[in-house]
């Protein structure tokens, strides 16, 4: 046994022996490269020649999967979009269409086979295609911070032309932008924006509007009853009647919401006057921008028995 390993050492180091050895290794690598391999490829699929009248719009199938089988050096490198499937639409009448596929849809290279298709059909709905003119809305996402509104909104070009279905256009009253978030706003703010298409096949002509909106702040009115009367700055002796009073008041919400009335805002101003009767006028002190919608009453009258020192 030690003389035969001794003999095969000797006649691989031999010339004769490296080239039955380079014959064994380039017989081994072309026996593993035309190994059968078996693989499934995704084939995306497309269409050509589609009637300028029509539209695909309900296509259940954006793929097929080809179960392909042939040489390990062939498969392995074919790439899905060498196969890309390509149906041709040309002359389609509205309605559902059927189209079978075999091996001869696809650009198969010679030496792989297809064993399995699937799905072996195609299956599509054609619809009418129409136009219309049709006004855009701005559709917002959140709400006007508090105490804010949307004054005025406006949208340049104000109608756009849509295309589509024939079907869904008809249903359209409006087209709508993508949502704009107005959360963070305070004042106003200009933007372009897109249109939305809602998952659905349409076509916008433009594709894009600007819009401006305006933001003010929001007004509300609040009544305030029985706000004593007192007078302001007058260490004498004195009386009122009435003694208190009921105020309307109108103004920006954030700040009406959250406003007192007390002896600072409301008050009567003796300055000047001497021991007897008056008529006075009730003196306010109010945030800027709050107004008076009504007073009741609008004197005041005061009796001073002591006047000031």
């Amino acid at each position: 046994m030690k003389r035969l390993w001794e003999k095969i050492v000797s006649l691989a180091g031999s010339n004769f022996g490296l080239k039955v050895l380079a014959l064994v290794i380039a017989l081994g690598l072309w026996l593993g490269g035309h190994r059968g391999l078996e693989r499934d490829v995704q084939v995306p699929v497309e269409f050509r020649n589609i009637p300028s009248d029509l539209m695909v719009v309900d296509n259940r199938v954006d793929y097929v999967v080809l179960r392909l089988n042939g040489p390990r050096t062939l498969v392995s490198t074919i790439d899905s979009d060498d196969l890309k499937l390509s149906l041709d639409l040309k002359g389609a009448k509205s309605g559902s269409a059927s189209y079978s596929l075999g091996s001869g849809s696809f650009n198969i290279p010679r030496g792989v086979t297809v064993s399995r298709i699937t799905p072996p059909v195609v299956q599509l709905r054609l619809e009418p295609v129409i136009k219309r003119t049709l006004p855009v809305t701005v559709r917002f996402s959140g709400k006007p911070p508090d105490g804010f509104k949307i004054s005025e909104t406006t949208v340049l070009p104000e109608n756009v032309v849509v295309q589509g279905p024939a079907d869904e256009v008809r249903r359209l009253a409006s087209v709508e932008t993508v949502p704009v978030d107005i959360e963070e706003s305070r004042s106003g703010f200009k933007r372009k924006v897109r249109l939305a298409t809602d998952g659905k096949p349409f076509s916008f002509f433009p594709d894009q509007v600007d819009i401006a909106v305006q933001l003010v702040e929001e007004e509300l009115q609040r009544e305030f009853k029985n706000v004593e009367v007192q007078a302001k700055d007058f260490n004498g002796a004195y009386s009122v009647n009435p003694q208190s009073v009921y105020l309307r008041l109108s103004g920006p919400k954030r700040v009406l919401e959250n406003l007192r009335l007390g002896a600072d805002q409301v008050y009567l101003s003796l300055k000047g006057l001497g021991v007897g009767e008056h008529s006075v006028q009730l003196g306010l002190n109010l945030p800027s921008g709050i107004k008076v919608i009504e007073q009741k009453p609008q004197r005041f009258r005061v009796r001073i028995t002591k006047p000031a020192a």
